[in-house]
């Protein structure tokens, strides 16, 4: 096996972890963090990652409206995704668009209740300007509740992320 068949499967059995941890409401938010954070990147949306991005997704289409999961986290996980639909296989495409706009669709919904159980004339809570900055999670790559194992392969498999490492054929460079 070459060093880019054995990232692709390292990064792959890391993505079947965060499927795991992403059905459990205690470790959702962790697992959906990490997983926002890898798909910044426009390389993780390449074919040989699909089919196990793909399940993750679908966990967080399932769950992320459920009593102790994150809405807002997961519709934000869908978006960029979707945002990248292009370098989906059309039923993938189909799916994600599918599932941002459910998603969507709840989050007006809830945010539409919350306006209603307002008393008239409240208007919403703004964060002041200086403490937006703190409001990104910060990342940890070794959040608690994942299994060391989880954590050893995802580091291993995070270097081909890197600046200056090596690329999947036929990709351009955006080191």
């Amino acid at each position: 096996m070459n060093s880019m068949d054995r990232h692709i499967q390292q990064t792959n059995d890391r993505l079947q972890c965060i499927k795991q941890h992403l059905q459990n409401p205690a470790n959702f938010h962790n697992a959906a963090t990490e997983l926002l954070d890898w798909c910044g990147d426009p390389r993780a949306f390449q074919r040989p990652f699909e089919q196990s991005l793909m399940g993750c997704l679908t966990v967080v289409s399932r769950v992320a409206a459920q009593q102790g999961f994150d809405l807002d986290l997961g519709y934000r996980l869908l978006a960029v995704c979707a945002a990248n639909r292009d370098k989906f296989t059309p039923k993938s495409a189909a799916l994600l668009s599918s599932w941002c706009e459910e998603l969507g669709r709840l989050l007006l919904l809830r945010h539409q209740k919350s306006r209603q159980s307002d008393p008239p004339g409240k208007l919403p809570m703004q964060p002041p300007l200086n403490s937006m900055s703190s409001m990104k999670p910060t990342l940890s790559h070794r959040g608690p509740g994942l299994p060391l194992n989880c954590n050893q392969l995802w580091r291993r498999g995070e270097k081909w992320f890197l600046a200056g490492s090596p690329q999947m054929p036929g990709t351009p460079d955006l080191g």
